[in-house]
């Protein structure tokens, strides 16, 4: 499993495609650190998610997302 934190920006038109910022969690990077990272880089409004990827794991499974914070 990997674990990710990643922001997506919310939009309010249908045709434009929001912002979006992944950080990989693990050695290098704390998720404290990766969600401070994407406050200094994005503009709200977004929200912030805990990605957690299975898809390197057998049997592949869906990916599962966390709701961490709304910024507004």
């Amino acid at each position: 499993m990997r674990t990710y934190v990643e922001a997506l920006e919310v939009v309010s038109e249908e045709d434009v495609e929001p912002d979006f910022i992944r950080l990989e969690i693990g050695e290098d990077m704390t998720e404290e650190e990766a969600i401070q990272l994407i406050k200094d880089l994005m503009t709200p409004p977004y929200n912030i998610y805990r990605h957690l990827c299975f898809h390197d794991e057998e049997p592949k499974k869906p990916c599962s997302l966390e709701l961490i914070e709304e910024v507004r």
